[in-house]
């Protein structure tokens, strides 16, 4: 009697570490299949590598892992993100995504998007991103972050030559913020022409 206990326990011990050894393998084969669908979507690459937002404020990197409303007006690129207590969000504005320069001769392109973040706080705040796009390694890099504003509201962007144009409202003086921003404001944006890294306001070049 001992000896069939001992066996059905041995015959146990093999099944369990064979169920762990295949879950191994299949948590391996789900990682080397992983891809950004954010970065399929929009650029129409399947690669492994993110794309990551940098926070300006703190320089953590939040993961852009949905997309919201594609097809309309309204399309974003969502991720969140935690750092220390503080909890947000990260929405990129791919419908306003303008390409800044032609494909260098290392396959490498420039763009920009602005993108908004928010934390538990009541603000929305919008920047202009810079980005590198490598054609080789399939990957997307932030370069420099320009702020806009609070709860703005975008109208316009647009490029020409190296200076980003945009058109936005923000709340005047005497506006609550809880209104819809009234004020128009015109500003340009400015990047190097042979190798763009960081965005310039055009007045202070």
């Amino acid at each position: 009697m001992k000896k069939l206990i001992y066996i059905a326990l041995a015959c146990v011990s093999v099944l369990a570490i064979v169920t762990v050894i295949r879950s191994m393998g299949d948590n391996s084969s789900k990682t080397q299949d992983y891809y950004s669908e954010v970065i399929l979507t929009l650029f129409s690459m399947k690669t492994s590598s993110d794309f990551i937002i940098t926070l300006p404020d703190s320089g953590a990197g939040v993961k852009l892992t949905t997309i919201i409303g594609l097809g309309t007006e309204e399309g974003k690129a969502q991720g969140n993100y935690q750092v220390d207590e503080e909890r947000g969000e990260v929405l990129l504005d791919f419908m306003h995504i303008s390409v800044l320069s032609p494909t260098t001769s290392d396959n490498l392109m420039y763009f920009a998007a602005p993108f908004s973040v928010s934390n538990q706080g009541s603000g929305l705040f919008t920047y202009i991103g810079l980005f590198e796009q490598d054609l080789d390694n399939q990957t997307i890099r932030h370069l420099d972050s320009y702020f806009i504003g609070d709860r703005i509201q975008l109208n316009e962007m647009g490029i020409y030559g190296s200076k980003i144009e945009l058109s936005f409202n923000q709340h005047g003086d005497k506006q609550a913020y809880a209104e819809t921003p009234t004020e128009a404001v015109h500003l340009t944006l400015g990047v190097d022409d042979v190798m763009p890294t960081k965005l310039i306001k055009h007045q202070d070049m």
